[in-house]
């Protein structure tokens, strides 16, 4: 009677972890990331795409940054400017692509990696309302340049590295997971589905 038991014990446990390995490698094989968190193939660069919204949205921080080093600002007129002139051209542009972002990974074509990357710039890019509401409010007062320049630089300095550290991960193949608070709300919302 005990070898009975011992022997379906044993071929339960069998299955069970054959169940699990198998589990792990599908897992492994059906999403973005492997086992260890690399970005693979042409999904490096769609991770990135998603980075385009909170660049152009927060570029006007650093209006003060482009005046002091004119090198950034000629940088700036030619690679982001005409980004962030069409869309402005185009009305509520910057809703539409939020909305592209949040709603339109809900696809499937998409893997996971390239939903958790358009969630966080999509996080990232409501960070910016905080202070764009702080700097809406003191619009139009006559507040003095040491105090405005220093809140606009620190702005410009938090988001910028925010999208420099996510697009150099995305390129050297790691998923960009390390942002307090956002990167958890990121991937919450891209969920286990």
């Amino acid at each position: 009677m005990l070898d009975v038991t011992a022997f379906v014990a044993t071929a339960c446990l069998g299955k069970a972890s054959l169940l699990i390995q198998r589990e792990v490698h599908s897992t492994t094989q059906l999403s973005m990331w492997s086992q260890n968190d690399d970005i693979e193939g042409a999904d490096k660069i769609k991770a990135c795409i998603p980075y385009f919204l909170p660049l152009i949205d927060g570029d006007h921080f650093g209006t003060y940054m482009y005046q002091r080093i004119p090198a950034l600002g000629l940088v700036d007129d030619v690679l982001l400017q005409p980004l962030v002139n069409f869309a402005h051209a185009i009305p509520f542009s910057s809703v539409l692509l939020y909305l592209a972002l949040v709603l339109g990974t809900r696809n499937d074509r998409f893997s996971r990696g390239v939903k958790f990357n358009a969630q966080q710039a999509a996080l990232i890019d409501v960070a910016l309302v905080v202070p764009e509401l702080i700097a809406g409010s003191m619009e139009g007062s006559d507040i003095p340049r040491y105090i405005m320049e220093p809140c606009s630089n620190f702005t410009y300095y938090a988001y910028m590295s925010l999208i420099v550290y996510c697009l150099v991960s995305n390129l050297r193949g790691q998923k960009p997971n390390e942002i307090p608070f956002i990167s958890m709300a990121a991937e919450r919302a891209v969920g286990p589905f």
